[in-house]
């Protein structure tokens, strides 16, 4: 009698046991799970505003001409203008933002366009630009509110 009684007590002991480590190994894949997401979302966020200031930057840098980069608005949108001569022809570049949306269009001085017609480009919460002497100061938001901004200097002057 007084072994099976034991037998209980052991059998009641490991499954308690279990239980424990059960519940312990749970918390631990949540915790785990909880801290990744997290990580995912900040990369995301890093990643597109760090990717629509690189862009941005990089047109500024591939249209570093005299007469090449202007600021500008599209129907009271802040725009970046890039001018180049392709051919003969003079185009422009227009680089805003609308509807959430990071957009790019290439246009011969003649025709008119509206924002619409732009290309989407990237995801974002808002665009800013500033001239500042011979600095264009961009501004991007990502569509959580979070902001990163950066300077660029061209060599060349800036259009006013």
């Amino acid at each position: 009698m007084i072994k099976q009684k034991n037998h209980v007590v052991d059998l009641l002991f490991s499954l308690a046991l279990f239980c424990v480590f059960a519940a312990s190994a749970l918390t631990i894949v949540i915790m785990g799970a909880d801290v990744y997401q997290k990580s995912v979302n900040d990369m995301n966020r890093n990643s597109t505003i760090r990717t629509s200031l690189s862009y941005l930057s990089e047109k500024i840098h591939q249209n570093d001409a005299e007469n090449g980069i202007r600021i500008d608005q599209l129907n009271d949108l802040p725009s970046l203008v890039l001018t180049q001569n392709l051919n003969g022809e003079t185009y422009e570049t227009w680089i805003y933002a609308y509807d959430g949306m990071l957009c790019e269009i290439m246009t011969d001085l003649e025709n008119g366009f509206t924002p619409e017609e732009g290309q989407p480009i990237l995801e974002i919460g808002s665009f800013s630009l500033e001239q500042n002497g011979s600095r264009i100061i961009l501004t991007v938001s990502d569509t959580q509110g979070n902001t990163s901004s950066l300077s660029v200097s061209p060599r060349s002057s800036i259009s006013s």
